[in-house]
């Protein structure tokens, strides 16, 4: 069966289906008029057709019996109204059209246009309206008819001759091509519809949505699974929502945050909308979720965001230099960025150690993984160890209930970065050892393997290979490490690049400050290569910031860049010499003194690690 399904009624029809070759195609067609025409019209609906086609007293009959489905129906165009009218003129007599009022004013527009004589037009409003029609028709003198087919079979009961208002080839192609439109927007509103299902039914919380008379036009599977836990109280928990619906409908305003009961065990937060077209409120919806899912939902999300900004901010296009050997130190990184070996950045305090790992991370197959950026001396050795490995469930004192995951978890399928890794202690370099080793790691208290996908790129202020040789360092653990090396020049070897820093700098800072300078003066960048940079690229960034913030002009001029360095620079009158290493042994001293000869607390007191400690206390000895 065509989804486009023609009744038709007469038998004009049917030879007009036969000869444009319907059935089988887009269009078929059923002989079938009257209750006959129903009947097949329920079998052809049954039978999957969409849209139907029929004519007369059939198309009334039809859309009363079957108000859901499309029908089309097909109308008199004027070529039939003036060829029944030729013919008509064949009978003589007084001529009558009894009809729709659509073709008694075309019948009168064809007379205009022709110049014909006028004939009687009486308006057919309906079947039952037909011997009352022809009553008024002979009572104006009517001897001949014009009208469909029951017109005519029933004026001749009158003795009236009557002429058959027949469809032509136009109308049925007409009302085809009508029919086809139809059934195309139908489709249309279909996949709109199932994707509209698709789409609420693929979110994880209850929508329900009513119209302005408050019966129910969308409702998905979450909502009812989220009824049905309610059980003997879910027709009691949709009426609560209907409820506040309506009343979200009468006051015109959005709601937000509702809390709500569904059965005695559920709560809700809810929120409801009115939908307005056209200035009217035309209906309401509400999206609704089981609070205990938004906890977890919120758990889970502040976790994602945490492990979200584990990301490498810069790449090889925002590292440059002029100087020839910091260019070859950029290029060998970038092909140890093709590799997944350890890497060992060496560098004095400040010159970008971390940028060059994020940037080595940003070119590696591991760019879409976590970047995960630890700062070795910055953490206490006892807590680094848990914030590194993670802790199972009860490890210790204090231990977040259901543990927590480390950083080296937290870094696979990426790269983590161990910055000052001079600084960690004896046993977390053995720790650190068996994941460069084997990829696993244990949580602290747990005796459980956890494998672990991540590339370590290590960096250090300090010369390991003394350390190594002082024993301060384990040479098993700084030959994994060192495995790929990358050594930063400082930036006094590299002053040539101090206005390419400069430019950058001007441009972060006025984009964070919404200010507008434009550069430094070129005396000024004379100033600035003249300095030595101890702090190295951060001191310059600091200098720089300071700069712009106090800039008075567009252009950072000389003496402005004179009076910032002038702070910087060692003051003018003499100043006794300080024996460090004395001062270095007294503050050793008293903190010894202070922990009772705990070593480890006395490393934490003094802020340095523990076998920073160590190397102090065995020069001081020598």
């Amino acid at each position: 069966m065509s989804e486009i399904v023609l009744i038709a009624p007469d038998p004009e029809i049917v030879e007009l289906a036969e000869t444009l070759g319907l059935n089988g195609g887009p269009v078929s067609f059923i002989a079938a008029r009257l209750m006959e025409g129903v009947t097949a019209a329920k079998a052809a609906v049954s039978a999957g057709a969409k849209v139907l086609i029929t004519r007369g007293l059939t198309f009334h009959m039809i859309i009363n019996a079957i108000p859901d489905i499309a029908v089309v129906e097909i109308s008199y165009t004027g070529y039939d109204i003036l060829r029944a009218r030729l013919a008509a003129a064949n009978h003589g007599g007084y001529l009558a059209v009894v009809a729709v009022k659509q073709v008694t004013a075309g019948m009168k527009s064809i007379e205009d246009i022709l110049q014909l004589p006028a004939c009687i037009k009486v308006n057919l409003e309906d079947d039952a309206d037909i011997n009352a029609a022809i009553g008024t028709a002979r009572q104006l003198g009517a001897t001949t008819l014009i009208g469909t087919r029951a017109v005519i079979e029933t004026a001749a009961t009158y003795g009236l001759t009557g002429t058959i208002l027949t469809s032509g080839r136009e109308g049925v192609e007409q009302a085809i091509l009508l029919a086809m439109q139809q059934l195309a927007q139908k489709r249309s509103q279909e996949q709109a519809d199932r994707q509209l299902e698709t789409i609420i039914n693929s979110i994880d919380y209850g929508v329900l949505a009513i119209d302005h008379a408050g019966a129910v036009t969308a409702m998905n599977m979450e909502a009812a699974r989220l009824f049905n836990l309610a059980k003997d109280g879910s027709a009691a928990a949709a009426d609560s929502i209907i409820e506040r619906l309506w009343n979200c409908m009468e006051k015109r305003e959005r709601q937000i945050g509702i809390v709500e009961h569904i059965g005695r065990n559920f709560d809700i937060a809810a929120s409801f909308q009115p939908v307005v077209a056209s200035g009217e409120v035309v209906g309401a919806v509400t999206t609704f979720q089981l609070i205990d899912q938004l906890r977890e939902l919120e758990w889970k999300t502040r976790q994602e965001l945490a492990l979200r900004g584990r990301i490498a901010k810069a790449s090889f296009l925002d590292i440059e230099s002029q100087a020839p050997a910091m260019q070859r130190v950029i290029e060998e990184a970038k092909r140890f960025a093709c590799y997944d070996s350890t890497v060992l950045i060496l560098g004095e305090t400040g010159v970008g150690k971390e940028y060059f790992a994020q940037a080595i991370h940003q070119a590696s197959s591991r760019s879409s993984g976590p970047f995960v950026a630890v700062n070795c001396a910055a953490i206490p050795a006892n807590i680094l160890e848990s914030e590194l490995f993670g802790y199972a469930e009860g490890a210790f004192t204090g231990a977040k209930k259901g543990g927590k995951i480390g950083l080296f978890e937290q870094a696979h399928e990426g790269t983590i970065f161990l910055d000052e890794i001079g600084e960690m202690s004896d046993a977390l370099q053995a720790r650190l050892l068996r994941v460069l080793q084997e990829h696993q790691v244990y949580r602290v208290g747990d005796d459980r393997v956890i494998p672990v996908n991540i590339r370590v790129i290590a960096a250090t202020n300090r010369d390991l290979r003394q350390m190594m040789a002082e024993q301060c360092f384990r040479a098993d653990c700084y030959y994994r490490l060192a495995v790929l090396t990358i050594t930063l020049l400082p930036l006094r070897d590299r002053k040539a690049d101090i206005p390419l820093f400069v430019r950058a700098f001007i441009a972060d800072f006025n984009q964070r400050f919404h200010t507008a300078v434009q550069y430094i003066a070129p005396e000024g960048i004379s100033l600035l290569a003249q300095y030595d940079w101890p702090g190295n690229i951060r001191e310059l960034h600091n200098i720089v910031e300071r700069l712009v913030v106090l800039a008075a002009t567009p252009v950072i001029t000389k003496e402005e860049v004179s009076a910032c360095l002038k702070n910087l620079l060692p003051p003018l009158s003499p100043v006794p010499p300080v024996n460090l290493k004395n001062a270095e042994t007294i503050a050793i001293q008293e903190a010894l003194a202070k922990t009772g000869g705990n070593k480890q607390q006395a490393a934490k007191l003094l802020g340095i690690g523990r076998s920073t400690l160590w190397r102090k206390l065995r020069d001081c000895s020598e």
